[in-house]
């Protein structure tokens, strides 16, 4: 779960429910329920048991359970297969695997300058 060296920074088992903001360091797993908004510079996973309903603003964004309202990932989304999705995605990348539901309006922007052969500046994605 954790890339480059991150460790689990926190876990909300299933059965609690967090309402209101809920921000982190390092990577976080969510079996429970959250109401309200998610920010962090690290990894989400939502587990199979996990939900949130509301606005999700991190750097990876690993899905397995229900999410409703607003992701932005600035490196990538990933809905397993028994993802249940219904949200505006906004990410460079998004990965599903079979069975994995999505509806609602994804928007890929890499964010990235490219340059040209001779160093300047060529176009912005």
């Amino acid at each position: 779960m954790a890339r480059g060296g991150d460790c689990l920074n926190g876990f909300v088992d299933a059965g609690c429910v967090i309402r209101g903001e809920l921000e982190f360091k390092n990577s976080f797993r969510l079996d429970g329920r959250v109401e309200g908004r998610i920010q962090s510079s690290a990894e989400l996973l939502v587990g199979e048991t996990g939900s949130i309903d509301g606005e999700i603003e991190v750097s990876r964004c690993v899905i397995g359970g229900e999410v409703r309202g607003t992701i932005r990932a600035a490196e990538q989304v990933v809905l397993l297969a028994s993802a249940k999705v219904w949200a505006e995605v906004q990410t460079p990348a998004l990965v599903m695997e079979e069975g994995a539901f999505l509806e609602g309006k994804v928007v890929m922007d890499r964010k990235a300058d490219l340059k040209a052969v001779d160093g300047t500046k060529a176009v912005t994605l």
